[in-house]
């Protein structure tokens, strides 16, 4: 005879269901090389010490005057840690693409690069698509005197990562290039949705000439944004994108996206820029919802 309280709660789904959730994570990692999964607890690594540096010392600056020695040091690390972070995501990037691809994503980072040089440059010299906007030396040497070498490479790996996430989640009966392109665009915009904030008005690493109404950013840095992403990524469409993305492993691109996102959502989290967070939470929530709906059908 059952002694178990009628109005109790069973636990026994919730549990088996996050042990599900365990074993498909763990299971993620075990796809991944050696070199990738020490990549991405380097870059983890570094994007942990930033958020210390920047909750200690960036929103105290009272507190680098404490110790004789601190100034010197966050003079270097401050713009360092953030080129740091760019380099070591791409040499994980790199490195995964080589291994899974060998050479044919040299075609993807020649037209990313030139397309985002292009919209970086017209933006910094005529304010389009994004309104004016110039880059300060934090992030190094800069391409023609204004857009920083590290910038269209950000935008490969995290282009890349955006395509490669809704790739993921399509199934074998809807595979729709237009879906690609437009959710790959919003997901690579999301990511601007804490990168922007973080990187211009919580720290100065670019400056608008016409601040606007989220965090500093104006309005059309947005459509910039997401127009930028639709050529990037109709030009990965063009040049066979979707099946180079299926070679790599099937999570590389959510958990790359998750750990370059780490660092500016852990620095609107830790200054309390709550719009920021809701919006790309939002955003997220509803990848996470096509996952499912995608992985039931298929």
């Amino acid at each position: 005879m059952s002694t178990a309280n009628p109005g109790s709660l069973d636990l026994k789904p919730i549990v088996r269901e996050n042990t599900r959730l365990l074993e498909r994570w763990r299971g993620i990692f075990r796809s991944f090389s050696a070199f990738e999964r020490r990549g991405i607890y380097l870059l983890v690594l570094i994007n942990s010490v930033s958020i210390f540096g920047y909750g200690t010392f960036g929103l105290h600056p009272e507190w680098v005057a404490v110790w004789s020695w601190v100034p010197r040091v966050f003079a270097v690390a401050y713009p360092l840690f953030a080129q740091l972070q760019i380099l070591v995501a791409f040499a994980i990037f790199v490195a995964a693409v080589y291994r899974h691809t060998r050479w044919d994503w040299i075609s993807l980072f020649v037209a990313t690069f030139v397309l985002s040089l292009l919209s970086e440059w017209t933006g910094t010299t005529y304010g389009i698509p994004f309104g004016k906007y110039e880059y300060t030396h934090l992030l190094g040497p800069k391409i023609l005197d204004k857009v920083p070498y590290l910038i269209p490479i950000s935008w490969f790996f995290m282009g890349f990562a955006s395509y490669g996430m809704v790739v993921r989640i399509q199934g074998r009966r809807f595979n729709s290039a237009l879906f690609r392109v437009v959710f790959g665009s919003l997901l690579l915009l999301t990511w601007d949705l804490t990168l922007d904030p973080a990187m211009s008005f919580l720290t100065p690493f670019w400056l608008w000439e016409n601040p606007g109404f989220f965090y500093g950013m104006p309005a059309l840095n947005l459509v910039g944004w997401f127009v930028t992403g639709l050529v990037i990524l109709g030009a990965f469409e063009l040049l066979g994108g979707q099946e180079k993305v299926k070679r790599l492993p099937a999570d590389f691109s959510f958990v790359f996206y998750m750990a370059n996102l780490m660092l500016p959502l852990g620095m609107v989290v830790v200054a309390g820029l709550g719009w920021a967070l809701v919006v790309t939470c939002l955003v997220l929530i509803c990848y996470y919802g096509l996952f499912r709906y995608f992985d039931q059908r298929s």
